[in-house]
């Protein structure tokens, strides 16, 4: 039986819809604000906050860390707020904008920088890894979202770093219309 969800994700609410695929196997239908369903199948059996999900032939980690009625997931070099919408109105205390704006990097989470992959002036591709960072002694590679040009380094390895720290600054390709 589908169930119905109003969520605030990133200071936006979507309604948001679960359900099982046909057939009864793994997948979860997910429709978002009336959008087609995604098939997807999530399985938490690793570490404790982590979570891989497939949808397609594309597999992701993500981890997920709950902030009383909230949920933090980080994807990549991405974070969102997840919460319910409860009563008529929004909830409280919720962060709007938790995706890095472009041209900065932030730390998905509190961690050690292991390794600094970049310098300024750097040209770098969208899905280049800019750092790597240690949290819970598990290495995350943090990625640049998008084409650019390094300008700034805000980390060393060995720095500790609080989440949503700006660790890199960078000046994004213009794109082709």
């Amino acid at each position: 039986m589908a169930k119905r969800h109003r969520l605030l994700v990133g200071g936006e609410e979507r309604t948001v819809v679960l359900d099982s695929a046909p057939g009864g196997g793994a997948e979860t239908l997910v429709t978002i604000d009336e959008a087609e369903p995604i098939a997807i199948d999530v399985d938490a059996a690793e570490l404790p906050g982590f979570v891989s999900f497939r949808i397609g032939s594309v597999t992701r980690r993500a981890y997920v860390a709950r902030d009383g009625a909230s949920f933090d997931v980080t994807v990549g070099s991405r974070r969102f707020r997840i919460q319910q919408v409860t009563g008529s109105g929004r909830g409280r205390g919720v962060v709007g904008g938790a995706e890095d704006a472009p041209g900065e990097i932030t730390s998905p989470l509190a961690g050690v920088v292991v390794e600094v992959r970049v310098a300024p002036g750097d040209v770098l591709e969208a899905g280049a890894t800019a750092l790597v960072l240690e949290a819970m002694k598990m290495q995350n590679e943090v990625l640049i979202p998008l084409d650019g040009t390094v300008t700034a380094v805000h980390v060393n390895a060995r720095d500790s770093v609080e989440q949503g720290q700006l660790l890199i600054e960078y000046d994004p390709a213009e794109t082709e219309e």
